[in-house]
């Protein structure tokens, strides 16, 4: 007998001797417990699962027949086989122990070479059985892979498909109001990769436990109108109706993760877009499910009248790198990521998700979150001027210089600019008192963003410590994050820049 040591084996036996001659036989093979209570059996089995338990029947307190009847009626301990082991000759009482789970019988006093046969048949079943299993889920895993590979290829190239050819037909075209169309499908097709893009890294900050909540004080009443305003193309296109219905007893202001909630409501209000006819019905509700003297729980529902979902569909919706339409001839787009996210950021904001449907009947995708109804800080100050205000991009990248630059051109800050952490270092240290705040890029040439940030705040300058600086970088996992901040930068904004985030953010450092 030639198995590997790695199975184990759980001995139950109220006599010593037993427990001893058992051991001997089986130790040099396997992992051997014992235990001399049926209770002990027991928790033994749910805290370390043996492979296999050996069960005398005649024991006090508790016999085998309830130690077994326990074992399997417990999730976590049912599967193991266990082989009765006793003296106990009347046939009628193999046959109780058979009918109650048992996968073996050996009789007392036992052969050491049946105890081997026996125990070493049912340890090849379950590690045939196991192989089979681990085979089955690399197969699988493989072909999920492969399947997410070839829709993260398709969705990435129809955008970027979209955006060149745009782009090469722009250069010869004159007619203002054709190339205002093309604009408007290049801005499309941006703002869908640019969503591919940050699903992948949601999901890798998800992973990694790292994605997290960032709160303030905002109006329901603008995101759900920036919404309908980001859909009403695709709807317009589609010949849809989308009408709202808002409970007038939500309050206009709270304090929640404004960025999150914009991106749990846009992937499902686009998902009824996506997957109902045209000339359907979607429908986008929101109303008060319950309130206390700080929170209030809403609910928010999109409804659709599309193709529905049938109950293996719902299994796999919220399973990350899953689909409903799985596969290379797949009618709709996607990556299968959105509805993982939306329920883990859901789960973050106290709240659940779930889906009511059937095929051909239409769907109901509903969410509750908790908010708090006033903001800690709500006595901020109003958005100031930036006249007077400087800023030192450091950014290496010509046009992302160009950009931003583009972006502030009429806020009144001042700009000056530094293709590299060290010369923005030497411009800072040479004038600590002419800047207002540092945009430091982290991927440049010479020194980095990081060594650059490590050094400003080293320098014995009162300034030093105190001048925001800003990380600006395409890098926006959460892990690197942390290392910006570790680094001694004050805050992060990632690439490409949102301009209402970044207007906003200088406004809270330079107040």
């Amino acid at each position: 007998m030639d198995e590997v040591k790695k199975n184990s084996i759980l001995i139950v036996d109220d006599e010593e001797s037993n427990i001893m001659a058992l051991t001997h036989i089986l130790s040099p093979f396997y992992t051997v417990l014992a235990v001399k209570d049926g209770q002990d059996a027991i928790d033994v089995a749910n805290e370390y699962p043996p492979d296999i338990i050996l069960l005398d029947i005649v024991m006090p307190d508790m016999d085998g027949y309830a130690v077994i009847g326990a074992l399997k009626e417990s999730e976590k301990t049912r599967h193991i086989p266990v082989i009765f082991i006793t003296g106990l000759s009347n046939p009628d009482d193999e046959k109780k122990g058979l009918f109650l789970g048992a996968s073996d019988y050996i009789s007392k006093p036992f052969s050491p070479a049946i105890v081997e046969l026996r125990v070493l048949n049912q340890i090849k079943i379950i590690n045939q059985t196991r192989l089979i299993i681990e085979k089955e889920t690399a197969e699988k895993s493989s072909r999920q892979r492969s399947e997410f590979l070839s829709r993260m290829s398709h969705e990435i190239r129809t955008p970027m498909n979209a955006i060149m050819g745009m782009t090469t037909l722009m250069k010869n075209t004159v007619e203002s109001e054709r190339r205002d169309d093309m604009l408007e499908k290049i801005s499309s097709a941006s703002g869908r990769l640019l969503k591919l893009i940050d699903d992948v890294l949601d999901m890798s900050d998800i992973e990694d436990k790292k994605l997290c909540l960032s709160y303030s004080e905002f109006s329901f009443a603008v995101v759900v109108r920036n919404i309908l305003n980001t859909v009403n193309q695709d709807v317009r296109k589609k010949q849809q109706t989308l009408t709202t219905n808002i409970d007038t007893s939500i309050p206009d202001m709270f304090v929640s993760d404004e960025r999150r909630l914009t991106q749990i409501i846009l992937n499902l209000l686009s998902n009824a877009i996506k997957f109902t006819p045209e000339q359907g019905s979607i429908q986008l509700n929101a109303f008060v499910r319950n309130v206390d003297e700080e929170t209030l729980t809403m609910q928010i529902e999109i409804m659709d009248n599309g193709i529905g979902i049938s109950q293996e569909q719902r299994d796999c919706l919220f399973v990350p790198f899953e689909q409903v339409d799985g596969g290379t001839d797949r009618k709709y787009g996607g990556v299968g990521l959105g509805l993982s996210i939306s329920k883990y950021i859901v789960g973050l904001m106290g709240g659940e998700i779930w889906v009511e449907s059937e095929p051909k009947q239409g769907s109901k995708f509903a969410f509750t979150m908790k908010v708090r109804l006033k903001s800690p800080d709500s006595n901020s100050a109003a958005p100031i001027s930036l006249d007077g205000k400087t800023a030192l991009l450091a950014e290496d990248v010509e046009i992302n210089r160009e950009i931003v630059m583009a972006m502030l051109e009429d806020t009144g800050l001042k700009i000056i600019c530094a293709e590299n952490g060290r010369e923005a270092l030497e411009l800072f240290a040479s004038s600590p008192d002419g800047y207002d705040v540092i945009l430091m890029d982290i991927n440049m040439p010479e020194m980095d963003g990081i060594e650059a940030t490590r050094r400003v705040r080293a320098l014995e300058l009162p300034k030093a410590s105190e001048i925001p600086i800003i990380a600006m970088t395409a890098n926006v996992l959460m892990s690197e994050v942390e290392t910006y901040l570790a680094a001694g930068m004050t805050d992060h904004i990632g690439k490409p820049v949102d301009f209402n985030k970044l207007l906003n953010m200088l406004n809270s450092y330079l107040k």
